[in-house]
């Protein structure tokens, strides 16, 4: 029995949602008109009658472009039979994986109308569709061409002819052109083709009939099970149909990664659709679009696997940016820049000023990539906006914070992105920040791109300085305000990143400890080097520290306290996890000597 014959053979069937199985393989011919699915035929057709055998038309350079232009896989050649089937007027699909004599077959039947001319069929470039189908979908004849240099059974009723005919197409006969005889079907109706799968279709082919079937608009069925199928616009905020698609609005990105914004019939596209970015809170408003009669959209042949770039796609484009700011506008606020509220605006798109708040102002450190958090904390109220600072800079200014004048204020990051909306240029910011440093009478300035003389040294400062000015709302110079705050230490990059090369100065009356001056010597000046040949962050990271810590006790507390401290942090990096927890050790260190005993239990003492 020949593998056709086998499957002719089964009791096969749709899976109707609606009214339950309906039989595959029926004759449907009747009196009168015929309807299969949205096709209706007319009473009376102009007979034809079918050739005896076809030949094939693809040259063997167009089977090895196959094998590039179309991955070779088996999601490829089912959604180019999916689009055929649809085309054709089809209501249903049934997919069967089939064992016959050894081998696993593939069998793609639907109810459409047909296949009239099976020597158009292998024709590369003629698809045999009609003007309208040709027009609006431009299917070229790549249905049939994603099968080339497979073995294939092609069986289909042709209304013309009043019969069905089969053809089988070895593997080897796509290029060789050698002639394909037509034989008679049993088919009523429709078109089915048979594939004989390659092993590499094995794993995977299941779940490409499910990925095909998902976006689909007809109810296909795998082995007589009806495939799941979802809205290509699930969980869209809004909908609007418009150029012969639905576009959906989504506040966030659905699509991941894969980038497939565009749904053609089930056959889902990558293409750039535009983005609208809100600032400072890491959302970007993006669509999906369904695409369902929208003739100037193409896909770029052969493989249509991406949008061909011309009038009716930048249109699409351009409704896709009105239908993403009218959404935006509907919302109870928003956080576009000004530039996308004026884009709006140009559109004839009302849209409210962006809402007030800017995120909380946070001190940066020289290694920002890896200490600085993700979350925004939006503040309101009397706000004073604090400019991008050098990290040192900035550790020095956060000393400053809660103390008069900036204590009245909530400090905020500077978005410029939002400059031109009356609410934030009507704040006040910080416009220039220095440094004045004394020491023995003598007083220097330290500012961003400043190098503090060669004879200061880390150390005690009589007094350090904020000198600071605010400027007035609007620009307005008259409104500027300049401050004197004093601090209680300030660590000087003074262009180097090494803590020796840098100044770390301390107020005599400041207050600060160790550990906090250690923390500030770290934020402002330890940046991880990347390096391939370098440790790791968490290895240079936790060095750096030990390094800050004892600089830092050195400066407070002298180098004798430095020293055990540095002691302190080797034996409890390197000695304290060799011992268990319920025992203890003295060690006794000298000059080239060195003694350690255990410390008696208490318990039996």
């Amino acid at each position: 029995m020949s593998a056709m014959a086998a499957f002719l053979s089964q009791d096969h069937a749709f899976e109707n949602p609606n009214t339950g199985l309906v039989p595959m393989i029926s004759d449907r011919r009747r009196e009168g008109s015929q309807s299969v699915g949205a096709i209706v035929l007319p009473k009376k057709e102009t007979a034809m009658s079918l050739p005896a055998t076809i030949h094939t038309a693809v040259s063997p350079e167009a089977i090895h472009r196959a094998s590039r232009l179309f991955s070779g896989g088996s999601l490829d050649v089912i959604n180019e039979i999916l689009q055929n089937s649809r085309r054709a007027g089809a209501t249903r699909v049934a997919v069967d994986i089939v064992a016959i004599e050894d081998r696993d077959w593939l069998f793609i039947r639907d109810d459409g109308c047909g296949i009239d001319d099976p020597a158009a069929l292998l024709m590369l470039g003629f698809s045999g569709w009609g003007e309208t189908i040709a027009c609006s979908e431009d299917p070229a004849g790549m249905g049939i061409f994603s099968l080339a240099g497979r073995t294939v059974v092609i069986e289909s009723f042709s209304r013309l002819a009043g019969k069905a005919w089969k053809v089988t197409i070895p593997a080897e006969a796509w290029d060789t052109g050698m002639p394909l005889a037509l034989e008679p079907s049993e088919l009523g109706w429709g078109t089915l083709i048979s594939i004989a799968m390659p092993e590499d279709w094995k794993t995977g082919i299941r779940s490409a009939i499910v990925g095909a079937a998902l976006h689909y608009p007809l109810p296909v069925t795998l082995n007589g099970v009806l495939q799941r199928r979802e809205d290509f616009l699930k969980d869209a905020l809004a909908v609007e149909e418009m150029m012969g698609c639905k576009i959906g609005i989504y506040k966030g990105d659905p699509h991941g990664l894969d980038g497939c914004r565009l749904n053609f019939h089930g056959l889902q596209v990558k293409h750039d659709l535009p983005r609208i970015r809100e600032v400072g809170i890491h959302v970007f408003w993006s669509v999906r679009v369904d695409i369902l009669d929208a003739p100037g959209l193409h896909l770029v042949l052969p493989a249509r696997k991406e949008m061909v770039q011309n009038a009716s796609l930048k249109a699409l484009e351009a409704a896709v940016e009105e239908a993403l700011y009218r959404t935006i506008a509907a919302q109870p606020d928003h956080r576009l820049s000004f530039a996308d509220y004026q884009r709006a605006h140009g559109l004839d798109i009302a849209m409210p000023e962006a809402r007030t708040g800017l995120a909380r102002w946070r001190p940066e450190t020289a290694d920002d990539s890896h200490c600085r958090s993700s979350e925004i904390e939006l503040r309101e109220g009397a706000m004073l906006i604090v400019p991008c600072l050098e990290a040192d800079i900035a550790q020095g200014f956060a000393r400053a914070e809660h103390s008069p004048p900036l204590a009245a204020y909530s400090l905020v990051e500077c978005q410029a992105e939002f400059q031109g909306y009356d609410w934030y240029d009507a704040l006040p910011r910080v416009d220039r920040i220095s440094f004045l440093i004394t020491r023995d009478g003598v007083e220097c300035r330290y500012e961003e791109s400043a190098i503090l003389p060669a004879g200061l040294t880390s150390g005690m400062a009589d007094e350090i300085v904020v000198d600071l000015i605010i400027a007035g709302t609007c620009g307005d110079a008259a409104a500027e305000t300049c401050h004197l705050i004093a601090i209680d230490a300030l660590v000087c990059r003074n262009e180097g990143w090494d803590i020796d090369e840098a100044i770390i100065l301390v107020s005599r009356d400041g207050g600060i400890d160790p550990d906090r001056l250690a923390r500030m010597i770290y934020a402002a000046l330890f940046c991880a080097d990347d390096d391939s040949d370098c440790d790791s962050w968490e290895t240079q990271s936790e060095n750096f520290d030990r390094e800050a810590q004892v600089a830092a006790t050195q400066i407070l507390l002298g180098e004798d306290a430095a020293l055990l401290k540095a002691v302190r942090i080797a034996a409890s990096s390197h000695v304290s996890w060799l011992l268990p927890k319920d025992r203890a050790v003295r060690i006794d260190l000298g000059q080239g000597t060195l003694s350690v005993e255990f410390l008696p239990d208490p318990e039996t003492v």
